[in-house]
């Protein structure tokens, strides 16, 4: 895959001719299952190739994107970009900070290793043997299940005119299930990018456990203030309208809602919130969509807002928001996830979300649905489920909450080129409405 896509990448510069271009692709390979108890029912391999050409003007870059790799896709794709060259004098190439960040006084990325052996070919029996593997328990217990297998291999490259070249590969295994015992159900999923670490067996188990909780009971629960501990699939879902917020270039012109509170507490003492590649147990790509260096930065430090993101976390052309982190780490904290549960005196355990929107901006005020299978929690036991689970607060107030963490950590996919590493979070007070 390398050869090609760097083959590739030289075929447009060459087409560009003189133009200071840029070349964004990304290409991922595998195949993605959906099944049920009763076997698979969609099977898709993915063969997917994207690219995006630059031109960089004194506001910014202007790009064109598509699919088409071919000699007159390219060509079109050119053509379409050239149109912009009298609006763009002066045309200059964005030049990767030096003595900063990773390196001093040279250009330095960080290392990631995220590609694992994989057949691409091999994955369709890969998933079948997985499937398999899952609905065994599943139907022993008298359980259904739906869910999903995907295993694929993926290609970074960035490459411009005056000879920067940049590749990254990277593979990477997800299995995920939604198993209903009764009236209850529960869910449970695995991402890493080694296909070797996939656990099935621990991932089903799991889901059959929370399935069994929830079938105890439906609670009804009046509208009001309760505890909440948050998985990180959650989490991740609950702070999307907050990333964005953290770019440095929105902060200076006024439009962040964190503008002007740069070093002053906006969170919880108890919450500390990273972006950070090179974190052991982290995978991402080293590089921005724009070639920059990943950085790492301790956005919130403790409940004070500390650094903010600017060149180096770029997701240009992948993203509605142009600077945004995709490899946030929230750090882990001295309990156990059973322990967690046992200090609960009064809330709920919300797994997965369902529906989640921003309602108004300026407060970050957030409505959303929890899935079926969210557990109701009384003086540290599991009463029973709560079917319809519908949330309407402020983030502002539920990150300023935080109370603890779990020593559990679970990654998770976060985007095309990043990953979230995320414990099990108290929060202390959460509005049902």
């Amino acid at each position: 895959m390398k050869d090609k896509i760097e083959e590739m990448g030289a075929r447009i510069l060459r087409l560009g001719g003189p133009l200071p271009l840029q070349v964004f692709i990304r290409v991922k390979k595998g195949v993605l299952v959906r099944f049920t108890n009763n076997g698979v029912y969609q099977n898709g391999f993915q063969d997917l190739l994207f690219y995006r050409i630059s031109l960089f003007g004194p506001e910014g870059p202007l790009s064109v994107e598509s699919d088409d790799c071919s000699q007159k896709g390219i060509q079109e794709a050119l053509r379409r970009l050239r149109k912009f060259i009298s609006s763009l004098k002066p045309l200059t190439l964005p030049s990767p900070l030096r003595g900063e960040g990773w390196g001093e006084g040279k250009v330095c990325y960080p290392i990631v290793r995220e590609h694992f052996p994989l057949q691409v070919e091999a994955t369709p029996e890969m998933a079948a043997r997985a499937i398999e593997e899952g609905l065994e328990p599943i139907r022993r217990e008298k359980s259904s299940a739906n869910g999903y297998y995907s295993a694929y291999e993926r290609f970074f490259y960035v490459a411009d005119s005056r000879g920067l070249q940049l590749s990254h590969p990277a593979t990477a295994v997800r299995f995920g299930a939604t198993i209903t015992r009764g009236a209850g159900k529960g869910y449970a999923s695995f991402y890493h990018p080694d296909p070797a670490r996939l656990d099935v067996g621990s991932v089903t188990r799991e889901a059959i456990r929370l399935a069994k909780e929830a079938a105890r009971g439906e609670v009804s629960l009046k509208p009001g203030t309760y505890e909440c501990i948050l998985s990180p699939r959650a989490f991740v879902e609950m702070i999307e309208p907050v990333r964005h917020h953290f770019s440095l270039e929105l902060y200076e012109e006024g439009k962040s809602l964190f503008s002007g509170l740069l070093g002053k507490r906006i969170f919880s003492e108890a919450f500390t919130l990273r972006e950070d590649v090179s974190h052991p147990k982290q995978f991402g790509v080293p590089f921005d969509a724009e070639g920059m260096p990943r950085k790492k930065l301790a956005l919130v430090d403790r409940g004070v807002l500390k650094e903010l993101l600017s060149k180096g976390n770029s997701a240009r052309g992948m993203r509605e928001h142009s600077i945004y982190p995709e490899n946030l780490i929230v750090d882990s904290g001295p309990l156990s996830l059973a322990d967690l549960f046992k200090k609960v005196k009064r809330g709920i355990f919300l797994n997965k979300i369902r529906y989640h929107t921003l309602v108004r901006e300026k407060e970050l005020e957030v409505t959303g649905l929890a899935t079926a299978g969210c557990l109701y929690i009384e003086k540290g036991e599991i009463v029973g489920r709560v079917d319809h689970l519908r949330y309407h607060d402020s983030l502002f107030s539920i990150l300023g909450s935080v109370v603890g963490r779990t020593k559990e950590q679970i990654l998770l996919k976060d985007g095309e080129m990043g990953a979230s590493l995320f414990p099990y979070l108290w929060i202390s007070k959460m509005r049902v409405v």
